[in-house]
């Protein structure tokens, strides 16, 4: 996940948070592309900075076409960041969705296609199985990074999810993103060692926590 120190509210970006529309596709997967090219996880996924640059919208575009649907996927309002979340019993990502993006995710992965379903089963296997909401990924665009837009999505989406009383999970692909989470009321749960590649740091967040 890329995510910047939250700024003081005071000093937040002048974007405000909203529900990312379908039309808004292309250029929210080349925003979480550019945030997430040197993202150790999504390198163990597509090894090559030059692939992942052709590659990662592709990838982007995938997830936010499987989690549209559940209205929870987040922009500012220029598409300066986003964040891709899945509501309570929807993390997990079926076969037939597999299946049914099989040629695209076939061009996305190519030979490491078995080394990624394998990273992503991990992540499965070491999920929590109560409900809660799943933020799958957050990220800002390079051009914007440090300016707090990532905090605008953070405290938009989890003020809902505060309101509903639910708890919150993310993995953070980076330890230096442990702590800024944690200023969101994240609590750090272990570590998922992904075979032959990276470590990430599983995330839990209580009802009500606050920022």
């Amino acid at each position: 996940m890329s995510l910047q120190p939250p700024l003081p509210a005071a000093h937040a970006p002048p974007s405000l948070a909203r529900l990312a529309l379908g039309t808004d596709g292309a250029a929210l997967a080349a925003t979480m592309a550019r945030a997430f090219v040197d993202d150790p996880f999504v390198s163990h996924l597509v090894p090559g900075r030059d692939a992942r640059v052709r590659k990662l919208p592709d990838l982007f575009g995938v997830l936010f076409k499987l989690g549209r649907s559940y209205g929870a996927c987040d922009v500012t309002a220029k598409t300066e960041a986003a964040a891709l979340w899945r509501p309570p019993g929807a993390w997990h990502i079926p076969l037939w969705h597999y299946v049914t993006n099989g040629p695209l995710l076939l061009g996305i992965f190519g030979t490491n296609t078995l080394r990624a379903l394998g990273a992503m089963d991990t992540l499965e296997r070491r999920h929590p199985r109560e409900p809660h909401w799943y933020l799958q990924a957050i990220g800002t665009d390079p051009a914007f990074q440090g300016k707090g837009y990532g905090g605008v999505l953070l405290r938009h989406r989890l003020a809902l999810i505060d309101a509903a009383g639910m708890p919150a999970y993310l993995e953070a692909s980076k330890e230096s993103n442990v702590p800024l989470y944690a200023n969101f009321g994240f609590v750090l749960t272990g570590e998922i060692k992904i075979a032959n590649g990276p470590t990430l740091y599983s995330m839990w967040r209580a009802p009500g926590r606050g920022n």
